[in-house]
């Protein structure tokens, strides 16, 4: 509707060469393309528009660690496991921040910076690539992965954002092609309030919904609880 003669392939290739960035995943690069197209028809498609995209990469691994573990004395086990593996490492929860940070002998250094209200701030780690609370954080990036995995409305709320849930997002949608959970099934005592709407039964399910969504995503995820 905005062009004389349509929209040719020198053009659709001069716009995804100045859209192109390194990490964006094939689903986000389709995005881009897609939105474009229904820019150009003004939100009016006379014409279907289709788009495949591939992105051949080598492998990413992300580890997650989520919880302590309901035997405390296989805290050694599961942080040695953890550091062990290859590639990035995300810590998630309060309570185990504390357990890395005395296993590896290194401050947690505690930012107050809200990037949003509604998600608790970051904190910091030597050694470990991104620390972010637990389930208020794991809960939005949920939202995030079910959005993503459906229409994608949200995918530039998240890719332009810098909290804890937009960065987690970021690493296990876009960079990780292979995710290692740990899960620790103690529990913890904050949650036991009643007034509170979190438990062990929610946090297990908000993880379980988690991976499922992942996997729609093509990713391989490997699970161990502790």
């Amino acid at each position: 509707k905005t062009l004389n003669y349509g929209w040719l392939h020198e053009n659709i290739v001069d716009f995804m060469e100045k859209m192109y960035i390194e990490s964006y995943s094939s689903k986000a690069l389709t995005k881009l393309l897609i939105d474009e197209c229904n820019r150009l028809y003004q939100s009016e498609p006379g014409d279907d528009t289709t788009v495949l995209c591939l992105k051949v990469k080598k492998q990413d691994v992300v580890n997650l660690l989520i919880g302590p573990p309901q035997n405390k004395a296989l805290d050694e086990k599961m942080l040695s496991l953890f550091f062990s593996k290859k590639g990035k490492h995300i810590v998630c929860g309060g309570t185990t921040s504390q357990m890395v940070s005395k296993y590896l002998d290194t401050p947690i250094d505690l930012t107050f910076d809200y990037q949003d209200i509604s998600i608790p701030p970051i904190a910091r780690i030597q050694g470990v690539d991104l620390v972010t609370e637990g389930i208020l954080t794991i809960n939005k990036v949920l939202e995030y992965a079910r959005d993503y995995t459906t229409n994608n409305t949200l995918f530039f709320d998240w890719t332009m954002k810098k909290d804890g849930a937009s960065e987690l997002s970021k690493l296990l949608f876009e960079e990780a092609t292979n995710i290692n959970l740990y899960v620790g099934k103690a529990v913890n005592p904050a949650h036991q309030n009643p007034n509170l709407p979190i438990n062990f039964s929610i946090k297990m399910q908000l993880i379980d919904s988690l991976v499922s969504a992942l996997k729609t995503m093509g990713k391989t995820v490997n699970i161990n609880y502790f």
